[in-house]
């Protein structure tokens, strides 16, 4: 009888550390759980930096997601943002959440490509952020600049 509580146990936990681990990388295409105000990662050799108003980072491998901006708006106003993400293996986006939780998507790459932009947004009333989310094994270089709010660094 000790030896099946003994292997129920072990069970659960063998079940429960695959479950852990496997979660990170379904988190890309889970618009629920990128909009909390969690975030779950794994994050290999990682070189970044915060000067003034941009953001860079040169990332070796990170799957799931974390916040790199945040902004809490006491009225309507205007930011303006520009990027440029390369991804070199697996797929990563750049996703704006509003004060209600909605889910907006500002740029996405896969493997082996590159996209940048220019753009203002208008942000009503309200906290925002801005997280980066990265599928499975994903190799990346990212530079944000935002003109307003908060940035923070990967992993901290």
């Amino acid at each position: 009888m000790r030896w099946k509580k003994r292997l129920t146990a072990c069970t659960l936990l063998l079940v429960c550390l695959l479950m852990g681990c496997s979660g990170v990388a379904n988190i890309y295409d889970d618009n629920s759980r990128i909009a909390s105000d969690t975030n779950t990662f794994n994050l290999d050799e990682i070189e970044q930096e915060i000067q003034g108003t941009t953001f860079s980072a040169s990332v070796e491998r990170m799957e799931g997601m974390d916040t790199v901006w945040t902004m809490e708006s006491a009225e309507t106003t205007d930011i303006d943002i520009a990027y440029d993400i390369t991804s070199y293996s697996g797929k990563v986006k750049l996703v704006l959440i509003s004060p209600d939780g909605e889910l907006t998507t500002l740029v996405e790459c896969t493997s082996d490509t590159n996209s940048s932009d220019n753009t203002t947004l208008s942000l009503q009333q309200g906290e925002y952020r801005i997280k980066l989310v990265a599928g499975e094994n994903t190799k990346f270089d990212i530079s944000l600049s935002v003109t307003d709010g908060t940035l923070h660094e990967l992993g901290l």
